[in-house]
């Protein structure tokens, strides 16, 4: 029988904003010191924003000084936490288990970013990174029951994105996913979900008001019954074309990040859905465009055509390609933006004899992506910045 997890009592805390003040200062007094220094005489307030300031270095050295600088800066380590796919699974099931240990840690996160299950190959029983042979699903589950009640109670978290890929439908962890963000006043929201069925985003999204950041890896996510006075302040929007278009209208939405995701279905091309991102109330200067799955360098001229057509006042431009990219399309299309100063090409094969180059096109001597780099800067005034990122071929 699925295990039903539930939500612990939250951690009350004075709301955490701007940067560390009084009311974050742990019970520390001076008097333990055994020599002060001139440092250790500054007002609390004062040295808590000099050790803000600090790198993660920085402020682990100060934790060996003396126990007034430890009690004031150990918190501060905690304000931003990163356990994503840089860290070592063994780094990020200590952060776990000092968190469970130090849960007077929890009221001091401000964001969190990174895996909500720490490792997926052994068990929290586990002592070693030895794989273990029973299936992934029952081994997210026991993770799950330890970190998400956890993490769950540090109320006072602004920025929250989980970024492993989490079946959120299995054993009502959506549920407890929503009861728990009830409790959080989000100013940004990143979610990755390998659920097949669909999520309501729409009873999260209503009671978070302040929230400006929204990015969605998750193209079973819908918003039906969103009303237009819901997210009002949002900003930057990523996701798929179709949640774009039932999000955007209305709203100051000057950044997208948009996909097809990982689905049969194609909508980059969909007219209609570009004349819903015209209904943003700001002009949209940001966009990254990821291709479908496998892309083709037709399909990506005409979704460039659509932006030019619909969003023609982007000035930073990413497209990530995953596939081919012609020389002819980009100095064809991308001067079009009267405004781009930006211009990012990321996982590309670039192919300056792609298609079927015009007579134009052959009298420019095109051969190397510095060709076309120098050439686009010519053609586009404004444009400044220019990057390519080759994507990695196999070649058997």
């Amino acid at each position: 029988m699925p295990r039903t997890l539930s939500v612990q009592p939250p951690i009350h805390t004075t709301e955490a904003s701007g940067p560390p003040g009084s009311h974050q200062i742990p019970g520390v007094s001076r008097m333990e010191l055994q020599q002060e220094s001139q440092f250790t005489q500054l007002p609390p307030e004062v040295l808590l924003l000099i050790i803000d300031h600090l790198n993660t270095a920085g402020k682990i050295s100060l934790l060996a000084t003396c126990q007034y600088l430890r009690r004031l800066s150990e918190p501060l380590l905690y304000h931003h936490l990163t356990p994503d796919g840089s860290w070592k699974s063994c780094r990020r099931i200590q952060l776990l288990k000092t968190l469970g240990e130090r849960q007077d840690l929890l009221p001091f996160i401000h964001s969190f970013r990174g895996h909500l299950i720490p490792t997926s190959i052994r068990r929290p029983s586990q002592q070693n990174e030895e794989a273990d042979s029973k299936p992934r699903t029952p081994l997210q589950d026991e993770w799950f029951a330890i970190s998400a009640p956890l993490l769950f109670q540090a109320i006072n978290i602004r920025d929250l994105e989980f970024t492993d890929g989490i079946d959120w439908q299995a054993n009502g962890r959506w549920e407890l996913f929503k009861s728990a963000i009830a409790n959080m006043k989000l100013h940004s929201l990143g979610l990755c979900s390998t659920s097949k069925t669909s999520l309501d985003l729409t009873p999260i999204l209503r009671e978070q008001p302040e929230l400006t950041r929204l990015e969605l890896t998750c193209p079973t996510a819908h918003f039906e019954g969103l009303e237009k006075s819901d997210v009002q302040k949002l900003k930057v929007f990523g996701g798929t074309w179709q949640q774009a278009a039932t999000i955007i209208p209305g709203r100051p939405v000057g950044r997208l990040d948009l996909g097809c995701g990982d689905t049969d279905e194609c909508h980059c091309q969909d007219e209609h859905i570009f004349q819903k991102l015209l209904q943003s109330s700001e002009t949209v200067r940001e966009f990254k465009v990821r291709a479908h799955t496998v892309s083709d360098d037709t399909r990506l001229r005409g979704v460039l055509q659509l932006i030019i057509r619909y969003l023609p006042k982007i000035v930073n431009l990413t497209i990530v390609a995953k596939g081919e990219i012609s020389a002819q399309t980009l100095l064809e299309e991308i001067p079009k933006f009267s405004m781009i100063s930006s211009l990012m090409i990321l996982d590309a094969w670039f192919n300056p004899f792609a298609g079927a180059p015009s007579a134009d096109f052959n009298d420019w001597g095109i051969y190397t992506w510095e060709n076309v780099s120098e050439k686009l800067k010519e053609l586009c005034p404004s444009l400044g910045d220019v990057g390519y990122t080759p994507q990695l071929r196999i070649t058997v």
